[in-house]
């Protein structure tokens, strides 16, 4: 069939792509204006963001045209290279906040190479994946599998950063999933963890959780269920301050939220990382709840069509690479807002194409790439 390039393009992708592009640089914008914030334009996180999605769209558009079986050799080159990034930053990233994770690249800022790696790992493990046996996936597939997925994961703890290494497993775990395993091992599997689960986290995970991270879960637990807790002077002043402000940024938007640069703790500056983590608190914050509902019906809407595109793709290897990014999409987006309202513990997990921050937008503009194309040649033999 005759291909027809703009006319099968994924407008509907592209369109929400662009307004959450557009959403992002208006609450940044907003946030630019506050007092303590960058007074020279080029520092100013909305021109930055500008830059990155001008770059973003670029690749966007490259990846579009790519063929697909040219993903597919090139996948082990690509998880390579992150797998070298993610060594180098160890070496000569720049420590920020106790973590050395990220890259300094001069004007442009800063390269998080654990973001890519994200990107690299699902190919791989597609690619691993694809051969199709009458039993589903064979030990020998898993075994690499965890391999392929537990080298970027060890390499980000290093970092340290734990709340970026939770993100390699639920897309693996789904791809996994997908390529035939057995319902009773999955059963299995999920009966196992219930019981042995708890018992890890108490003899195994938790004498080994520094005192902030104990912190941090003891804060959403009483957010949760004893939120009379949180306004203790030593919770609001400690490790609650950023869920409690953050919560009342959210609270304090209501319906309608306060208007353009009419929050007071989004222009305060009493939410931290209010430009990159906590950006979703600022749009509750100034654009209310019809605002708030407005970005996750778009978020949701990139994660079902990304979906669909996946369910209906011809190839499996096409298929599994989107299940995988729409599931790391949808996790990112869960969690983050999660964090915002204190539901989920604050892991430092971004919110895709709103989140202030070049290396998280440019892997989610190629990932979205990669759905386009898929969509783009549905009609394809």
């Amino acid at each position: 069939m005759q291909e027809r390039p703009w006319r099968d393009f994924d407008w509907p992708l592209l369109t929400a792509l662009t307004l959450l592009c557009g959403v992002s640089l208006v609450a940044l914008y907003s946030i630019d204006a506050a007092p303590g914030e960058a007074t020279d334009w080029h520092q100013k996180f909305w021109f930055k963001q500008l830059l990155w999605c001008s770059i973003g769209y670029v690749l966007f558009f490259w990846v579009t045209r790519l063929n697909f079986q040219r993903v597919f050799d090139a996948a082990p080159y690509i998880y390579a290279v992150t797998v070298l990034l993610l060594v180098a930053v160890l070496i000569v990233g720049v420590k920020i906040n106790g973590q050395r994770c990220w890259i300094r690249l001069g004007p442009l800022g800063t390269l998080q190479p654990s973001e890519f790696a994200k990107l690299g790992t699902i190919l791989l493990v597609a690619r691993i994946l694809r051969p199709i046996s009458l039993q589903g996936v064979t030990w020998p597939q898993l075994a690499l599998v965890a391999v392929v997925t537990l080298i970027p994961v060890g390499l980000t703890l290093r970092q340290p950063d734990t709340g970026t290494a939770l993100t390699f497993f639920p897309p693996v775990l789904v791809m996994v999933f997908l390529s035939g395993i057995s319902v009773r091992w999955v059963v299995g599997s999920a009966l196992t963890g219930l019981v042995i689960g708890p018992l890890l986290f108490v003899f195994l995970i938790e004498p080994r959780l520094k005192q902030y991270q104990r912190d941090r879960i003891n804060v959403t637990w009483n957010a949760i269920f004893h939120p009379e807790r949180l306004q203790d002077r030593q919770t609001r002043e400690g490790f609650g301050y950023q869920t409690l402000q953050s919560m009342i940024a959210v609270g304090s938007g209501g319906i309608l939220g306060r208007g353009f640069r009419g929050g007071t703790q989004s222009q305060g500056g009493f939410v931290p990382a209010h430009h990159s983590d906590f950006i979703a608190s600022v749009i509750a914050e100034e654009f209310g709840l019809v605002g708030s509902l407005g970005v996750l019906a778009l978020l949701l809407f990139v994660i079902l069509h990304s979906a669909n595109v996946a369910g209906r793709s011809r190839e499996r290897f096409s298929m599994l690479v989107l299940s995988g990014y729409m599931t790391l999409l949808a996790f990112h987006v869960i969690v983050n807002f999660g964090m915002v309202v204190g539901l989920v513990p604050i892991i430092g997990i971004p919110l895709p194409l709103l989140s202030a921050g070049g290396s998280s937008l440019l892997m989610t503009f190629v990932s979205l790439g990669l759905v386009a194309n898929v969509y783009g040649r549905r009609f394809s033999n």
